[in-house]
Order: structure tokens, then sequence, then C-alpha cells
């Protein structure tokens, strides 16, 4: 195995968990992503708010990063292509770019019912050890780990200077393991620090583990 850059972290064998928001199986050769919500300026545009549209170019330009350094077999997209019907068109040019590069699967999440008629998603995908779906931790699994989207985890940095600084988070509990979401407009919701929960802050440049409990500040 090649020496790990400060942007990755192993966070179980053979499985690395990459800053730019993206898990890889080094093994198995899947790549998995969720809630990329392509287009939500989009559909704010539609709403009548101006939004700037760099968000569909940068999630579109690290996912090709991703695919030059690691040529998954599989992108696996845990669900929530889309933030609504506005992004159709958009998604759809994105998913043939991708394809073109690699096999792409798509989960389906609850904002995809947008795009049913015109994406081929699945409801579930998994491989011996992994269980691919969206939404909350199912039964169906079996003894595979899930792997899900959905809750846009974050954690919290402090310097203890007072500077609070929010950052996407991957979070890994015994047989549930919940990817950051990633679109860039996805502000994510603080993961309780508690010793059922790993939790992996992900920035561009360096992954950190965060202590299981948050240390008291006097």
């Amino acid at each position: 195995m090649h020496a790990l850059r400060p942007n990755q972290a192993l966070v179980a064998p053979e499985v690395v968990l990459d800053g730019r928001l993206a898990l890889f199986h080094q093994r198995e050769k899947w790549l998995a992503i969720a809630d990329i919500h392509f287009g939500y300026e989009l559909s704010q545009r539609a709403a009548g708010r101006l939004m700037p549209l760099w968000g569909m170019a940068t999630a579109r330009d690290r996912l090709l990063e991703l695919l030059n350094d690691y040529s998954p077999r599989q992108l696996v997209i845990v669900g929530d292509l889309v933030h609504d019907g506005a992004a159709t068109h958009a998604i759809r040019e994105l998913l043939t770019l991708l394809s073109s590069r690699t096999e792409t699967l798509c989960v389906a999440g609850n904002h995809d019912r947008h795009i049913a008629a015109v994406v081929p998603m699945v409801s579930s995908w998994s491989t011996t050890d992994f269980y691919f779906q969206h939404g909350h931790c199912a039964t169906e699994a079996g003894d595979r780990i899930q792997i899900i989207g959905h809750h846009h985890p974050a954690g919290v940095l402090r310097d203890g200077a007072g500077l609070r600084l929010k950052c996407p988070a991957f979070v890994q509990q015994e047989s549930c393991w919940i990817l950051p979401a990633f679109s860039p407009w996805a502000a994510g919701a603080v993961w309780p620090r508690d010793v059922e929960s790993r939790i992996w802050i992900c920035t561009p440049q360096r992954v950190l583990r965060l202590p299981d409990v948050e240390p008291v500040v006097s």
C-alpha cells in the first residue's frame, strides 16, 4: 500500500477516507460518495434567489480528480444526486461524463424522485462486506457494514481561543457508516461525540479524527 497523504486516513482495513468527501476500498475498488444535491443553485435561481453557479463546477471537478487519483471499478453515489427537478438536464450530463470514465451506480435518495423517470437508479447496492443505501440503517443488510448518506454529518474544530470551524464529517458506528455530504452547499448537522461514533473531520488538505468525548472548556 502506498503511504497515505495528509488528506487520507485508513478508517478500516483496505478502506481509505479521502478529505475530498469520498470513501475508497483498495481491494474491491469502489469509490463512494453521497448527497451531491447537484444543481442546488439552479433550484434556488428558479425560486428567484440569485446564487452563483460555482457549486456544480466544484463538485464536478472534485469528482473527476477523485476518479483520476483512484481509478475505481465502480463509482457509487449513495443517494440525493439532485436537490430537485431543476437539475434534470445537468445531472444527466454529469452522469454521462462519469459513466465514460467508470461504472457509475446511482442509489436512490429521497430527493431523487424528481429524476426517477430519466435516471436509472437502484434502491441499494452491496458487496460481500458492505451494503449501500441512502437513508436510515436497515435490517436487510445482514452482517454487512451499511454505508449510508442522508444525514450530512459535520464536526467542529476549536482552537481554544474562541474560533469554531464546522466541517463535513465521516461517522463510523459498529455496523453503520455515514458519509459526508459531497455538496459544497450542505452545511451539515453537528454529530454528537460519544463512544458509539468515530467522527472524522474532512477537509481537502487534512483528515482528522475527533476525540470520542468533547473536552470541557473552562
